[in-house]
C-alpha cells in the first residue's frame, strides 16, 4: 500500500483514482502525519463490504466452517456427479 499525504494525493487524485480501479492498488492518506483515509477501488470496496456481511452472519459462518469440514473429510462430489444427479432429477438437460 502507498503512503500519501492530503496534499500529494489531491494533486495525483485522478491518477490515484484509476490505477486504484485498474491495478487494485490502494493507497493510504496522512494529514499531518497520521492515517486519515484510504483510497481503494470501487470493486475492491465492495467486495470487502461482502465478506464483512458474510462474516457478520453467523449462519453463513456456521454454513461454510460444515462445507470446509464436508471437504477435508472427503464428502464431496465431483462436477460430472453434480451433472449427473441434476440431470436425473430434472434440474438439467443434456
Amino acid at each position: 500500500m502507498t503512503t500519501l499525504s492530503v496534499a500529494a494525493a489531491r494533486a495525483a487524485f485522478s491518477k490515484l483514482v484509476e490505477s486504484a480501479s485498474t491495478t487494485h492498488e490502494r493507497f493510504e492518506v496522512t494529514r499531518n502525519g497520521n492515517r486519515a483515509a484510504v483510497l481503494m477501488g470501487a470493486d475492491d470496496y465492495d467486495g470487502l463490504m461482502e465478506t464483512v456481511a458474510i462474516l457478520s452472519d453467523s449462519d453463513a459462518v456456521a454454513a461454510i466452517r460444515s462445507g470446509i469440514d464436508d471437504l477435508e473429510a472427503g464428502r464431496s462430489e465431483t462436477a460430472d456427479e453434480v451433472r449427473a444427479a441434476m440431470v436425473r432429477v430434472g434440474r438439467l438437460v443434456e
